[in-house]
C-alpha cells in the first residue's frame, strides 16, 4: 500500500474532493502509510487521511479495501438501526474513496472522519489531570466501544490511545479503524511502516500477531483481526491510562513478553493501588488469546469490583442520551434529573463511607458533563442553571474535582456577558472553596494568584447585582483564603518548600491588602447601593476573623460605619442587617467596639421601622447575656428601653422583656432595686421583686393601642394626640389628663386590667388610659417623630442622593470626623440609578420623537411620588426657587454682561496630546477635558482656594483599542447636575458613561450596531439625559443614558463625509432639531420629530466646529472664517473674517479628531473652536493661529483678541459692511508695532503655543466665583483658565 516515495509528494485534498480546505498537518507529518490533515468543510472540521499512489497497480487493492470499509459502515448502521436508543462510542469514517489513477492528476485514496480536539493520549497529559474515577469511566467506555464494534463484526486492528478520542463531556469515541492493515507481521520493518506512526516504537498489538517469517502464510495476511486482538490493545490503552501516559510495551518488550521473558504486572502494581484493577488489565493482556476474555466478559466480571454498578445506567440512560442533545437542552435535562440521579447512586450502599465514595465518583462524571456544556450554552438562563447544578454537586465532588474542575469553570463564567451569570458564578466560587478540605502544597497560593485577581474586576462591574453578590460572598471567600494559608503551615516540611510559619505573616498581609482593596471598591467606589451594603453586612463576622482584631478596628469598623452612614441610610434593611451583625463583631473585637456599638443601638431603638427596633433589642439582649455591658451601660440603656414595654408591637415588647431579663444575672440586687426597678415601676400594675421575664410580663400594664401610637407619630407629638383625646366628648366627661407625673402614675395604677375583666376583648380602650400611657412614653414618641422627619427628608432626597457624597479614601481620622467633613463639603451628588425606565417623551412638549411608554415599577412610582412631594414643599417655602435654579438664573443673566479678559487665572499641562473637547458642569465649578492621549480628566476649581496650581482630581482612561492602540477620546457630554456622571465618545466608536468621582465605567454602548465609527461630537439634548452623538461614518444617534439604548438614529449621505460637529435645540426640549457639519463642508438641518433632513447646504471648505449664539435659533459655523446662519430663514446673516495670519505649521493638514480629507489640505487659517451661548450675543473663537478672539455681534467695535497678540503689537480694528444682505465683519491690522524694551524680569507670555482646539465657558458657581470663567485648550495638551470682567472693555496692552 504505497512506499517511501509518498513522503515527498505534496498533498492538497481540495484537488481530489471539492469543499475540503486544509488547515494543518496532524501527527507532525510523520505518517509513513497515511498522511493526516486537519481540514475544514461545510459540515465542520474533519480529518482527512490520504494514501498517495505511485503506480496503477495499487488501484485493485485499494478498491477491495474501500468495499471492506463500506461493509463495516453498513454493519454499524444496521446495528444502530436495531438499537436506536443505545448510545455509541464508535466514530467511523464519514467518507472513503479511491480516486483512479487515470481520472486525476493526484493519484490518491483517502478516508475522512470527524475532527476531535483531544485524543486520549493528549487528555492524559492535560490539566485538570484525570482522577481515578474518571479513568475508570473512560476504561468502561473503551470496553463498550470494543464490544460495539465486534457486535457489528467490525474489527479495529490498531487500537491505541492515539486512536481513542475524548470530548469535553468526558465521552469517549474509538476512531481510525484499520481493517486494511495486516493482521500478522513477521518483519519489524512492517511494524514501523503500518503501525509506528509516531516513530517511538510503542506497541499495542497482540502477541499472536507477530509470527516467524517461515510460518507466515499467505492466508495469514488476509485473516481478519479478532476481537481478542482488540481486547489486548484495549488493555494496553487502559494500562497507559492508569500509568499516567507511560506506555506499557515497546516493540522489544512485547516480543519478550510473548516469550515469557518480560513481566508487565510489576509496573502496574507500582502505579495502581487497586489490585483488582491490575488483575483486570493482566487478564486482558493474557498471552494465550484463548484465555483472553471478550470486552463484554470483562465488563460483566468486574462490575461491582472495578466498575461501579451505576456505570451501566449512566452509559445507557444518563450520560449517553445527553451527548446527542444540544447544550441548552442538555443542561435542562440533566438539571431536572439531578436529584433523582444522586438518589439512584446512593441506593444499594450499605455504609456511609461507601455511599460517600460511590456518590463522589458519580458526581465527578456529572461535573465533567456540566463543565463541558456550560461554555457552549447560548441562553444565559441555562448557564445559571448549570452553575446552580455545580453548587448542588459540589459537596459530593471531592477536593480534586472542586479545586481543578468546578472552581476553574466557575471563575471562567465570572467573565460572562450576562450579569446574572456573573453573579451566580461568584456564588459558585464561594460554595466551591467552602467544600475544599485538603489541597496539594502547590495550590496554597490559589487565592492571591488566581481567585482574587479573577474576581477583582467584578468589584467595578456595571451591574449592581454582580457587586452585591460579590459583597455577600466575599467574607466567605476571605475566610477560606486564610484557612488555606493556615493549612499550608500544617503541611509536613517535606511536602512544602515554605518552612513552618516562615512567610506566613507576609503572605497574610498580602492577602489582607488584596481583600481590603476589594472592599473599598465595593462599598465606597463608584455607585453606592444599599444592596451592596447589605451584602457586605451579611456575614461580616468572617471578615473580622480574616482581617484580625487590629485591621478590624482600623478598617472594617470605619468602613462599616461609613457604608451605613451612621444608620441614616433610607433603606431600613441596611439598618436591620447592621444590628444583626453587631454582636458578632463585638464578640470578636472586644469591649473596645462598644464605643461604636452603643450609639448605633440607641439610634436603632428610635428607628421608625419596627423590625430595626426588634433587631436592636436582640443585639442588646445578647450583649447583656454575654456580659459585655458594664453596670453603667446597662443602667443607661434601661432608660432608653423602658418605654418600649408599652409598644403596640408584640415583638418589640418581647425584645424589651428579654433585655431586662438578661440583666437579672448581670446586675447586683442592690443595683436592680436602686436603679432599674424605679424606671420600670410606672409601667407596672404592681411591684415586682426581680427582673425575670415571666414576672415582669405578668406585671406590665396593657400596651398602647396601635391606633393611638400611629396617630401620635403622624400628628407630630404626644401632646397633639392627648389634646385630641381630651377634646372629645367622652374625654371631657371623664376629665382632662393630669399634668403632674405623680398623679398620672397613680391614675394608671388604678386602671382595670384585662385580667380583671375591666376591658373586654375588642372593646374600645379608654381615651384617658391611652392619654396617660402616651404621657409615659412622651420622650420616646418625640424622639421617634424627629427620626421619622429625618428619614422622610432622606427619602425625599432619593433622587438626588445627597447623603451619598464623596468621602475621604483614607481613614486616618475618626469616623465621626469623616462623616461630618463629608456632609460639610459641597461636593457633587453621586450618580442616580441609570437603570430605571425612561419617562414618556411627548413630541408636543419635548420636541423629540415620541419613543415608547413604559409602565413604571412600584419602586419608580414611589420615587415619583416622593419627588412630587418634595417639589410641592419647595414651592410652598418662602424662596421662590431652589438654590440651584437661583444660581442658574444668575449665571444666565450675568452671561450677557461679561466678557473674557487677558488675565490668566491658571493653567495645566497634564494632557500629553491634543485636547479634543471640554464639558462643564451645570452648577458646580467642575469641568472635564478629553484628549488624544486616551484620558478624560476632571478639574475641580474649588481646590484653587488653597492651591494656585490647577491639578486634575480623577481621570478616566478608555481601554478600547483601535489598530492595536488605546483609543483617543474625541468628545464629551456632562449629564445633568443630579447625576455624578459624564459620557464620552472615542475614535474606536465606543460610547461610555463613567462616574466623575472614581472614573469607573458605568455603562457602555455600541452605536448604530457597531457601524457608527469614531464619535466626533456629543451634545446633551434635554434634562432626561438624551445625548446626541455625531460620528465619522455619518450617523447621528440619540442615546438615552438611563435606558442604555438608542432613542433615534439618523444617517447622512456617505458623500457628505465624516461628521465633525453637531448642535442641538435647547436642553429643555422645546426645539426638536439637530444641525450637523462635515469635513467636506456640508451642513444639514434635521427634524427629530420626523427623523428626516430638512435642508442641506455645502460650503467651499471643511467645517471643524458648530456653536449656537443668541436667543434666536442661530448657528455659528467655523471654517476659515465664522459664518452666522439663521435656522428660521436658512440663510447666512453674518460673516466674521480674521486678518491674514499665517497658520501654525502642520495645523491644517490633519484635524485634531483624526479626520483627514483632501479638502482639508488647504493652507489658510481655520477656526477649530467656538464658544457661544443661547444666553449671550457674543462668542469666542480659537484656531490655528493660536489666538483667542472675542466677537460682539451687537457692537462690532468692541471685539478684540483675548490672547495671542505679540508684545507691542497694536490692537486689531474691526469693521462691518453689508454684502448681498450678509453683514461682513473684518479684522484689520493696524501695523506691526515695536517691541518695547524690557529691563529686569521679562513679563511671561500667557498665550497658547499651539493651535487652540477647544473653548468653553464655566458659569458662575456659589462659593467660587461671581463671574464666568473662559476655558481654553490647545493641541499641545495645555489647558488655560481666563478671568472675566464686566461689559467695560479691557485695556489693550
Amino acid at each position: 500500500m504505497g512506499n517511501q516515495l509518498t513522503m515527498g509528494v505534496d498533498m492538497n485534498p481540495a484537488d481530489i474532493l471539492e469543499g475540503l480546505k486544509p488547515k494543518a498537518p496532524l501527527g507532525g507529518g510523520k505518517g509513513r502509510l497515511l498522511k493526516s490533515l486537519h481540514c475544514t468543510s461545510e459540515d465542520g472540521d474533519v480529518v482527512c487521511k490520504m494514501f498517495l499512489k505511485t503506480n496503477e497497480a495499487d488501484d485493485h487493492m485499494l478498491d477491495n479495501h474501500a468495499r471492506r470499509l463500506a461493509r463495516c459502515e453498513l454493519s454499524l448502521k444496521e446495528q444502530k438501526r436495531r438499537n436506536p436508543d443505545k448510545p455509541s462510542n464508535v466514530c467511523f469514517y464519514t467518507l472513503y474513496k479511491n480516486v483512479p489513477s487515470s481520472r486525476s492528476e493526484m493519484k490518491a485514496a483517502f478516508v475522512v472522519r470527524t475532527f476531535f480536539k483531544h485524543s486520549l493520549q493528549e487528555r492524559i497529559m492535560t490539566r485538570p489531570f484525570l482522577t481515578t474515577e474518571t479513568k475508570l469511566w473512560l476504561s468502561y467506555q473503551l470496553l463498550r466501544a470494543v464490544d460495539e464494534m465486534h457486535a457489528a463484526h467490525v474489527p479495529h486492528g490498531d487500537l491505541k490511545v492515539a486512536n481513542v478520542m475524548v470530548t469535553s463531556l468526558g465521552w469517549l469515541y474509538v476512531t481510525d479503524m484499520a481493517p486494511f492493515k495486516p493482521s500478522h507481521l513477521s518483519n519489524p520493518a512492517d511494524f514501523s511502516y503500518f503501525f509506528d506512526t509516531a516513530e517511538n516504537r510503542h506497541c499495542t498489538l497482540a502477541p499472536e500477531r507477530f509470527v516467524m517469517e517461515e510460518h507466515l502464510l499467505t492466508e495469514k495476511l488476509t485473516e481478519p483481526v479478532t476481537e481478542r486482538m482488540d481486547v489486548f490493545g484495549a488493555g494496553c490503552a487502559i494500562a497507559q491510562l492508569f500509568l499516567g501516559g507511560e506506555v506499557l510495551f515497546k516493540l522489544d518488550q512485547l516480543l519478550a513478553y510473548k516469550k515469557g521473558e518480560y513481566d508487565a504486572s510489576e509496573r502496574l502494581k507500582e502505579k495502581i493501588d487497586d489490585p483488582t484493577t491490575v488483575d483486570m488489565i493482566m487478564l486482558m493482556l493474557e498471552r494465550d488469546p484463548a484465555k483472553r476474555p471478550t470486552a463484554l466478559q470483562v465488563i460483566e466480571k468486574y462490575t461491582n469490583t472495578v466498575f461501579p454498578k451505576y456505570y451501566s445506567e449512566f452509559h445507557g440512560n444518563v450520560i449517553g442520551p445527553l451527548v446527542a442533545l444540544s447544550p441548552d437542552k442538555r443542561i435542562a435535562s440533566l438539571n431536572s434529573r439531578l436529584p433523582e440521579i444522586i438518589e439512584y447512586v446512593k441506593s444499594g450502599c450499605e455504609t456511609e463511607a461507601e455511599e460517600k465514595e460511590v456518590v463522589r465518583g458519580a458526581v465527578i462524571i456529572l461535573a465533567t458533563v456540566l463543565c463541558g456544556t456550560i461554555r457552549h450554552c447560548l441562553i444565559s438562563g441555562n448557564k445559571v442553571v448549570c452553575l446552580q447544578a455545580m453548587m448542588t454537586i459540589s459537596p459530593y465532588a471531592g477536593d480534586d474535582c472542586n479545586l481543578h474542575t468546578l472552581l476553574s469553570y466557575a471563575i471562567t463564567m465570572a467573565r460572562d456577558r450576562s450579569p446574572l451569570v456573573r453573579a451566580t458564578a461568584v456564588k459558585t466560587v464561594a460554595k466551591t472553596v467552602q467544600n475544599i478540605e485538603s489541597f496539594p502544597p502547590g495550590e496554597a497560593s490559589l487565592f492571591d494568584d488566581y481567585i482574587v485577581p479573577a474576581i477583582t474586576p467584578l468589584a467595578t462591574d456595571r451591574s449592581v447585582l454582580v457587586k452585591a453578590t460579590l459583597a455577600e460572598n466575599l467574607p466567605e471567600i476571605a475566610f477560606h483564603a486564610r484557612r488555606f494559608l493556615e493549612t499550608r503551615q500544617l503541611l509536613p516540611q517535606a511536602e512544602t518548600s515554605v518552612p513552618f510559619n516562615e512567610g506566613y505573616d507576609s503572605d497574610l498581609k498580602r492577602l489582607q491588602d488584596l481583600f481590603e482593596e476589594l472592599v473599598r471598591l465595593l462599598v465606597m467606589g463608584g455607585e453606592v447601593s444599599p444592596w451592596i451594603t447589605r451584602g457586605f453586612l451579611s456575614d461580616i463576622t468572617k471578615f473580622c476573623v480574616f482581617f484580625g482584631r487590629q485591621r478590624t478596628n482600623n478598617f472594617i469598623i470605619p468602613t462599616l460605619t461609613i457604608s451605613v452612614l451612621f444608620l441614616n441610610a433610607p433603606d431600613f434593611q441596611v439598618r436591620r442587617d447592621l444590628h444583626k451583625q453587631l454582636v458578632g463583631i463585638a464578640v470578636y473585637v472586644g469591649p473596645t467596639f462598644l464605643s461604636y456599638i452603643l450609639p448605633c443601638i440607641k439610634e436603632g431603638l428610635m428607628d421608625i421601622e419596627e423590625i430595626v427596633v426588634h433587631e436592636a433589642l436582640n443585639s442588646l439582649s445578647k450583649l447583656s447575656s454575654l456580659g459585655m455591658l458594664d453596670r453603667k451601660a446597662l443602667v443607661d440603656l434601661s432608660e432608653v428601653v423602658v418605654p418600649l414595654l408599652l409598644h403596640p408591637s408584640n415583638w418589640i415588647r418581647s425584645g424589651a422583656l428579654e433585655f431586662f431579663s438578661s440583666m437579672d444575672g448581670q446586675l447586683s440586687q442592690v443595683d436592680t432595686i436602686c436603679f432599674v426597678l424605679p424606671m420600670i415601676k410606672p409601667f407596672l400594675k404592681y411591684t415586682i421583686p426581680d427582673l425575670k421575664k415571666e414576672t415582669l410580663e405578668a406585671a406590665l400594664i396593657p400596651p398602647i393601642t396601635r391606633t393611638a401610637f400611629d396617630n401620635a407619630i403622624k400628628d407630630g407629638s404626644a401632646n397633639t394626640i392627648m389634646e385630641t383625646i381630651a377634646s372629645s366628648p367622652r374625654a371631657t366627661a371623664m376629665g382632662s389628663p393630669k399634668s403632674h407625673h405623680t398623679k398620672v402614675l397613680s391614675d394608671i395604677s388604678d386602671l382595670p386590667s384585662a385580667d380583671d375583666g375591666g376591658t373586654e376583648v375588642g372593646s374600645e380602650p379608654s381615651p384617658k388610659a391611652e392619654s396617660m400611657k402616651l404621657q409615659l412614653v412622651r420622650k420616646y414618641i418625640e424622639a421617634l417623630v424627629k427620626t421619622a422627619s429625618r428619614y422622610k427628608e432622606d427619602a425625599l432626597r432619593i433622587g438626588q442622593k445627597d447623603d451619598d457624597k464623596l468621602l475621604p479614601k483614607d481613614f486616618k481620622i475618626t469616623v465621626r470626623q469623616q462623616v461630618s467633613q463629608a456632609r460639610d463639603q459641597q461636593l457633587l451628588p453621586t450618580l442616580q440609578d441609570l437603570e430605571f425606565s425612561m419617562d414618556e417623551m411627548d413630541s408636543s412638549k419635548t420636541g423629540c420623537p415620541r419613543l415608547h411608554k413604559i409602565k413604571p415599577t412600584p419602586r419608580q412610582r414611589k420615587r415619583m411620588e416622593l419627588k412630587s412631594v418634595a417639589l410641592e414643599r419647595r414651592s410652598q417655602s418662602s424662596a421662590s426657587s431652589s438654590p440651584i435654579r437661583q444660581r442658574e438664573t444668575q449665571g444666565y443673566s450675568i452671561l450677557r454682561q461679561v466678557r473674557p479678559t487677558q488675565n490668566l487665572i491658571c493653567q495645566a499641562e497634564e494632557h500629553t496630546a491634543t485636547v479634543t473637547d471640554i464639558a462643564v458642569h451645570d452648577t458646580g465649578p467642575i469641568f472635564l477635558t478629553s484628549s488624544i492621549d486616551t484620558y478624560v480628566r476632571l478639574w475641580d476649581l474649588r481646590s484653587l482656594d488653597h492651591d494656585y496650581a490647577l491639578v486634575s482630581h480623577t481621570g478616566y482612561c478608555d481601554t478600547t483599542t483601535q489598530h492595536g492602540k488605546a483609543s483617543p477620546v474625541l468628545s464629551l457630554a456632562m449629564l445633568t447636575a443630579g447625576k455624578n456622571a459624564a459620557a464620552c465618545g472615542t475614535a474606536a466608536g465606543s460610547f461610555t458613561i463613567f462616574c466623575l468621582e472614581t472614573g469607573v465605567v458605568l455603562h457602555g454602548l455600541s452605536l448604530a450596531d457597531g457601524k457608527a465609527g469614531a464619535i466626533g461630537s456629543l451634545q446633551r439634548m434635554n434634562k432626561n439625559d438624551v445625548v446626541a452623538a455625531g460620528t465619522h461614518c455619518g450617523y447621528i444617534c440619540g442615546v438615552d443614558c438611563r435606558m442604555q439604548s438608542e432613542a433615534f438614529c439618523l444617517k447622512a449621505a456617505r458623500e457628505h463625509g465624516p461628521i465633525t460637529s453637531i448642535v442641538v435645540g435647547d436642553e429643555h426640549g422645546r426645539e426638536s432639531w439637530v444641525v450637523s457639519a462635515t469635513i467636506n463642508g456640508h451642513v444639514t438641518l434635521w427634524d427629530l420629530r420626523f427623523g428626516m433632513a430638512i435642508r442641506t447646504w455645502q460650503l467651499n471648505e471643511p467645517i471643524h466646529k458648530l456653536s449656537l449664539n443668541g436667543p434666536d435659533p442661530v448657528v455659528l459655523i467655523g471654517t476659515s472664517e465664522v459664518q452666522r446662519w439663521s435656522l428660521e430663514s436658512l440663510r447666512q446673516v453674518a460673516s466674521y473674517k480674521t486678518s491674514n495670519t499665517e497658520p501654525l505649521p502642520g495645523a491644517t493638514a490633519e484635524g485634531y479628531s483624526g479626520v483627514v480629507d483632501a479638502v482639508s489640505a488647504h493652507k489658510g487659517h481655520s477656526i477649530r473652536a467656538i464658544c457661544g451661548s443661547r444666553d449671550a450675543t457674543w462668542f469666542t473663537t480659537g484656531g490655528t493661529d493660536r489666538k483667542i478672539r472675542y466677537w460682539d455681534s451687537e457692537n462690532i467695535g468692541k471685539s478684540y483678541v483675548v490672547s495671542g497678540m505679540d508684545p507691542g503689537q497694536p490692537p486689531y480694528k474691526y469693521t462691518s459692511s453689508t454684502v448681498s444682505e450678509v453683514n461682513v465683519v473684518k479684522e484689520e491690522s493696524q501695523g506691526e508695532g515695536t517691541i518695547p524694551a524690557q529691563h529686569g524680569l521679562r513679563t511671561p507670555q500667557h498665550q497658547h503655543k499651539d493651535c487652540v482646539t477647544a473653548l468653553s465657558m464655566l458659569r458662575p458657581s456659589q462659593g467660587f466665583c461671581s463671574l464666568p470663567v473662559l476655558i481654553s485648550a490647545s493641541r499641545d495638551g495645555c489647558v488655560k483658565l481666563w478671568q472675566s470682567a464686566s461689559s467695560k472693555p479691557p485695556e489693550k496692552n
